[in-house]
């Protein structure tokens, strides 16, 4: 009896620890980039609880996105984009807010003065991200053109501008503001052109939407108070961005001077997304019409 007794007990309290888990938030970020902030920043302020929410970290846009479709995550932080193409071809994701907004750039070589000068170069991109879309939309805009060399992740984008292989890179912060200002210098920031245009917004599945609506809603609630914090506080913004990324402060303040955190589904943000995902299927990333209002969901 005392045997079967303290099966009972064992299954109840690893029962226990199973549904906790399972009751959790999967929430996927990409390691390197800012636009995952306001996270820290609510896990460690309180606006987010942390036992609610289990963090998974990926070094690329491409990885995040992968471990979305696949059910792996159920929420990420991450460049419109690939939500878009996923959208496209099937995919059963939705947006449910933009967030990071701006941050993104291009830098180069310090030889080169004027964005002109880019004609004819090499410039990195990573491949289907808002930094390869950016970058095309620049060169419209600006009536030149130039080579893209498409690269993997962030760290082979640094190596490959570092080793001459490129030009330049359409990059973001804080890595951007990372490199030799002896060597390098920022010619270019996107904001210049679109300011507070949309970058990475928060994306969920649809399974998630469906069986953790209330987890949901309360990681938006927490997420927009600490949005809130932020931008109510500058300098609490430089200070997080200072500890959470391990930046000089200098370099943290800089990051925030050039990114910003609006959370919602603002009908024109829609239609620059739009406009982009169009640029997309030129480049033949995509090939079926998306209906915008299969792309986002409010949360209620």
């Amino acid at each position: 009896m005392r045997k079967y007794l303290i099966l009972i007990v064992i299954s109840i309290l690893f029962g226990g620890c199973v549904k906790k888990e399972e009751n959790r938030l999967i929430v996927g970020i990409i390691q390197p980039s800012l636009n995952h902030l306001p996270l820290n920043f609510g896990l460690e302020s309180g606006a987010l609880e942390k036992e609610a929410y289990i963090i998974k970290r990926f070094s690329s846009g491409w990885e995040t996105n992968e471990a979305l479709v696949a059910g792996k995550i159920d929420i990420a932080i991450m460049p419109f984009t690939y939500i878009w193409n996923d959208i496209s071809r099937g995919k059963k994701v939705k947006i449910i807010s933009f967030l990071e907004r701006e941050s993104d750039g291009i830098i180069t070589l310090k030889e080169l003065k004027d964005v002109n000068e880019l004609d004819g170069k090499r410039i990195g991109v990573l491949r289907a991200s808002t930094l390869d879309l950016f970058a095309e939309i620049f060169q419209e805009e600006m009536n030149i053109s130039f080579e893209m060399v498409y690269l993997r992740t962030p760290m082979d984008m640094a190596s490959a501008l570092r080793k001459g292989e490129v030009d330049a890179l359409s990059f973001y912060v804080p890595p951007i503001l990372k490199f030799d200002e002896e060597k390098f210098h920022i010619i270019h920031w996107y904001s210049e052109l679109f300011p507070l245009h949309t970058c990475c917004d928060i994306a969920a599945t649809e399974q998630a939407l469906n069986t953790k609506s209330g987890q949901i809603k309360r990681f938006m609630q927490g997420m927009e108070q600490a949005v809130d914090e932020i931008n109510n506080n500058p300098q609490v913004s430089y200070e997080a961005a200072r500890e959470f990324y391990d930046l000089y402060y200098h370099v943290a303040k800089q990051s925030m001077h050039n990114t910003k955190f609006v959370m919602g589904l603002a009908e024109k943000d829609k239609l620059f997304e739009k406009r982009i995902y169009e640029i997309m299927r030129q480049k033949g990333y995509a090939e079926d019409e998306v209906n915008i209002e299969k792309v986002y969901q409010k949360i209620q």
